[in-house]
């Protein structure tokens, strides 16, 4: 086996990570937002994720390869953009109906694939059209499920929760851009440290001016062992192997994984005691037919040996 089919293969693995702890953060979260407040909590995981991922590297690599070796600029403009990602999204979902900030997601790798071609000005490789085309009908299947025998009114923030893709998207770009030959895992430390910096002053001012609770007055056990499990695997690790994925397959390429989180979400829900419906099944089926099909089209360009 060739070194690039490994990395082809290696990047399938990682993405599958990425939307099972993805997915996972969906039914987690809604459980965690009972006793939180959205940007406290979110400020909370982030710090959290950052933490482990200091330690991994650190036990991985080494020590200094805490440092941050990039400018001050970059280093802030990183963590400007995942920050801004994460509060865009948390404001869209605030003044959204549930059901349909869920449908508008469904378009966010085309929203991606947008932002990539004005930004890098690339050409897609082939198959890309066909593949997007799937990921997308499986996550419009999956997600009308919900609609049916409801009347849906928007709430106004589902163009906030669709635009927020591109924010993530600019954010993967220039991630793997702005470094010289650093690892993923060095990326997604010094990208989630920058974000942290960013979160934390936003979640003090709001806790300082009366908008939000502190998060620490917590004392249920239970939610915070599923709190630091979202916080380590979804928000820390899912974010190093979705960086790994993104610089093997390319950002619009990995983008199409976005509509198999759902999809995961179900499959958790059901340990809460959620039942899926046919729709949810055959939805995740054909969105994941769509990355099937276009890691089948970059392992075809790979001579074997």
């Amino acid at each position: 086996m060739t070194h690039e089919r490994k990395q082809l293969l290696g990047a399938f693995a990682a993405m599958v990570f990425v939307g099972a702890s993805w997915g996972a953060n969906v039914p987690v979260t809604k459980v965690m937002l009972a006793y939180f407040d959205l940007i406290p909590m979110s400020a909370l995981r982030t710090a959290a994720a950052t933490v482990v991922l200091g330690l991994v590297l650190a036990a991985i690599e080494s020590p200094r390869a805490l440092r941050i070796d990039i400018g001050f600029t970059r280093f802030a403009l990183l963590g400007l953009m995942m920050s801004s990602f994460f509060c865009f999204y948390t404001f869209g979902i605030k003044f959204s109906n549930p059901i349909s900030a869920a449908a508008v997601q469904v378009a966010g790798p085309l929203v991606s694939a947008v932002t990539v071609r004005l930004v890098t000005g690339h050409r897609f490789d082939p198959g890309f059209g066909t593949a997007l085309g799937l990921t997308v009908l499986g996550g419009l299947i999956l997600v009308s499920g919900s609609f049916v025998g409801r009347s849906v009114i928007l709430g106004g923030g589902e163009i906030v929760v669709l635009l927020s893709n591109s924010l993530w998207t600019l954010y993967s770009l220039k991630a793997q851009a702005w470094f010289d030959r650093a690892s993923q895992l060095h990326r997604t430390y010094v990208s989630s440290l920058s974000a942290m910096g960013w979160m934390v002053a936003l979640s003090a001012l709001l806790i300082a001016i009366g908008w939000s609770e502190s998060p620490f007055w917590i004392a249920d056990g239970w939610i915070w062992t599923q709190f630091f499990a979202v916080a380590v695997f979804a928000s820390g690790l899912g974010g190093y192997f979705w960086n790994i994925g993104a610089s093997r397959l390319g950002v619009a390429v990995a983008s199409l994984w976005v509509n198999l989180v759902p999809f995961f979400a179900v499959l958790w829900s059901m340990a809460y005691g959620f039942q899926p419906n046919v729709y949810q099944i055959a939805g995740g089926l054909v969105a994941l037919s769509g990355v099937v099909y276009m890691q089948w089209r970059r392992l075809q360009t790979v001579k074997p040996t």
